[in-house]
């Protein structure tokens, strides 16, 4: 069946070496014919990750059964390069009919329609796999309407869970699932993988620090020449948080390229200010500071909402400053 949003067609089949460990065990698993119904896979990366679903879902209908990785000439990963395996549904954010912007939540529709497929006769003998990703967005209807089908499995078929933080799933669907935790490379292994994408050495480590040792996330900074920007942006933010400039000049002199850029430049600077203020023994009047920071941070896509014009984004930008400032204050 076809993917329920063609933004995203064609999905690339693709994993780092890190990864290939998690893949391998449930490929043999599945060999075994031990595969569990529910999979809950957790990833430490941030950054999109639906190329790594698809690689997970490819290895465990490759016919070859003999490798962590697909052999992509079988006709099973041959059906799936191409976004054709009958047997195989992948639930993710949608787009908007009436916005063109992507949905915050994974809808029930979504889930009934995973549900229908599941109840179906295999067109093919490897059997039916279920991919939703990003979990964590499933809403309450929709989680709620995925328990039967996790309660009352359908035989041969796998529903896999791909998510950035398990946490945020009800407990109800955690349960019923058996969790694999897909861990960033260590600091040495980053490094050298950095390396091998042509990162200067001299910028490794601050990209990594940046990014909290997250590879990925590492590597997709230094791509936007992020340092440059949080570099700006932080110096031009103590000079406002200590009353050198005001906002308005604040907005005016920081030259970000978009939306995106600015909300990463916030969410890591907040984070950055989190996680120092973390390696202190915690006051009474820190914590209620740490309290603050995490409640701004947790609110910072509602605060900043899809701008109708750059008007809106700079006064959004400017409450989200202000907000700051008391807290910080």
């Amino acid at each position: 069946m076809k993917n329920d949003n063609p933004v995203f067609e064609p999905v690339k089949v693709s994993a780092f070496d890190w990864q290939l460990a998690v893949v391998s065990q449930l490929v043999a698993l599945n060999t075994q014919g031990k595969l569990p119904h529910a999979i809950l896979v957790e990833l430490r990366t941030s950054v999109d990750s639906r190329s790594f679903g698809w690689f997970l879902a490819s290895a465990l209908l490759c016919q070859s059964l003999d490798s962590e990785h697909p052999c992509g000439h079988c006709q099973s990963c041959q059906l799936m390069i191409s976004n054709n395996y009958p047997d195989f549904t992948f639930s993710t954010l949608t787009e908007n009919e009436k916005t063109h912007k992507l949905n915050k939540d994974i809808k029930i529709e979504q889930i009934r329609r995973l549900i229908h497929q599941f109840s179906l006769t295999n067109n093919l003998q490897s059997g039916k796999i279920a991919l939703i990703y990003p979990a964590e967005k499933l809403n309450q209807s929709s989680a709620n309407s995925l328990l039967k089908t996790l309660e009352e499995p359908s035989a041969d078929s796998t529903l896999i869970l791909l998510t950035h933080n398990a946490g945020r799933l009800p407990v109800t669907i955690r349960s019923r699932c058996q969790k694999w935790v897909i861990k960033n490379p260590p600091m040495d292994e980053a490094s050298k993988w950095l390396a091998q994408k042509e990162m200067p050495s001299d910028q490794i480590k601050d990209y990594l620090h940046l990014a909290r040792n997250d590879a990925q996330l590492a590597h997709q900074l230094y791509q936007l020449e992020f340092k440059l920007l949080q570099d700006q942006f932080s110096g031009l933010l103590n000079k406002y948080l200590s009353d050198q400039i005001d906002i308005v000049s604040m907005v005016k002199q920081f030259k970000f390229p978009d939306s995106q850029h600015l909300r990463l430049v916030l969410k890591t600077e907040l984070s950055n200010m989190i996680y120092n203020l973390l390696q202190n023994k915690l006051t009474i009047a820190l914590k209620q500071k740490l309290a603050g920071l995490i409640n701004l941070s947790a609110g910072l896509d509602r605060a900043l909402q899809v701008e109708d014009n750059n008007l809106n984004l700079l006064l959004q930008f400017e409450d989200v400053l202000i907000s700051l400032k008391q807290i910080v204050k």
